[in-house]
């Protein structure tokens, strides 16, 4: 199997997060702390894409040209 990248462990985690969440059966404590550290995984990952946009963009008008 190929080496997982930055962003799919990063998704995998968050995933892990949301669904440990979902579940309900963990305290008030851990709750906080998964959901913060889920917050922290998703602004990583939008700005990630935020970045792979601006390179497709970039990829894109270098072709036009």
């Amino acid at each position: 199997m190929a080496k997982e990248g930055k962003f799919e462990q990063q998704m995998n985690k968050l995933r892990d997060i949301v669904d440990r969440l979902e579940k309900g059966d963990i305290g008030l404590d851990e709750s906080i702390g998964l959901y913060e550290e889920g917050l922290k995984l998703s602004r990583s990952l939008k700005k990630q894409l935020d970045s792979f946009e601006e390179k497709i963009d970039e990829l894109g008008r270098s072709d036009e040209q």
